[in-house]
């Protein structure tokens, strides 16, 4: 099936769904009024309400799309999306064959942001509709280990059956180009839709991007969730883990331990202790530095970006982002 079909879109661009208040409902609406499907972020599970009710009503029926970070899903996310009927759902990072089997029943589209063959292949099992094939470029969650451009071409040949959609990498007409040629039906991207004007990234946040041009892959940032990261260098990287991002073996063992509570810790609570973080004490949430908090925390939160992030030094409009990537899939 055609992506734009499925999804009923305009354009085959998908904005990420970047949590911790980075994707606000002004973003995802700002995207999906544009043509594209604009991704609300994950959050506490009030706020998440919260945002899926101002989104619905300002899009006045416009198709739009949530992200479930599966290692702290708790049941009141998925009955959220179910009372308010969330048109589409995109899972990440962790696989609960139950969330799939019921989103499907109440009618939901399932999207599964996926790293391997294997996991496409238990996802698809389960029942979802479409593919998110991320790329080891990527910022933020990095899921896989292998680039695009060699991932996709597999996942396209092997899966054919369903929409396939490319992660990492893209941030302008031309790469979304690449992706199409690479088999891609649609593009999602983060870091290009981070560097927005609606996005609630932290004004330094921004500004941080548009002037780097390194990134690195980490597992600093996993207080509660020992993943690893693609960000950039700020001060509590560079003072606490090697050249190519490792951190010091206590602080892997501390965060591998802490991540067996994940479920159990509530999100407000890390976003607490986030805002108590210092360059001294290297214990750091996955939460990134978002409007409202001290712009000081800049150098002690994950500072998430993809490579791509070396192409972009500008803030523009969502609607002018979505327009751009769109260029990629015109005849």
């Amino acid at each position: 099936m055609d992506l734009r079909s499925l999804l009923s879109i305009e354009h085959p661009v998908l904005q990420a769904g970047m949590g911790g208040g980075v994707a606000t409902a002004e973003l995802a609406v700002a995207v999906s009024n544009a043509g594209g499907l604009g991704t609300l972020g994950f959050a506490p599970p009030q706020r998440f309400e919260r945002d899926i009710e101002r989104t619905r009503s300002l899009l006045q029926g416009k198709p739009y799309a949530v992200n479930l970070l599966m290692p702290f899903v708790h049941r009141a996310h998925v009955q959220a999306c179910l009372r308010h009927k969330v048109p589409v759902v995109t899972l990440f990072y962790g696989f609960d064959a139950a969330v799939v089997r019921a989103l499907k029943d109440a009618g939901t589209c399932v999207i599964y942001q996926v790293g391997t063959e294997l996991e496409a292949e238990r996802v698809l099992a389960a029942g979802a509709d479409a593919l998110i094939v991320q790329g080891f470029e990527a910022g933020g969650h990095v899921r896989g280990s292998e680039r695009l451009e060699a991932l996709l071409p597999r996942m396209r040949e092997r899966f054919r059956s369903v929409p396939v959609i490319a992660s990492g990498g893209v941030w302008d007409g031309d790469s979304a180009a690449w992706a199409r040629a690479l088999g891609a039906d649609g593009v999602s991207c983060g870091t290009r839709f981070l560097m927005t004007d609606e996005s609630g990234a932290h004004a330094v946040y921004k500004s941080r991007l548009t002037e780097a041009d390194v990134t690195v892959v980490t597992t600093l940032f996993g207080a509660g969730w020992p993943a690893p990261h693609r960000v950039l260098v700020n001060q509590a990287l560079s003072r606490w883990c090697d050249g190519s991002g490792q951190p010091r073996r206590s602080i892997r063992a501390f965060n591998w331990l802490s991540g067996w509570g994940a479920k159990a810790t509530p999100l407000e609570l890390v976003e607490s202790l986030t805002r108590r973080q210092r360059p001294g004490l290297p214990i750091y949430s996955p939460q990134p530095l978002v409007a409202g908090m001290d712009a000081r925390l800049i150098e002690v939160t994950p500072v998430y970006a993809g490579e791509c992030v070396s192409h972009i030094d500008t803030i523009w409009p969502a609607a002018r982002v979505v327009d751009e990537l769109a260029r990629g899939f015109r005849p």
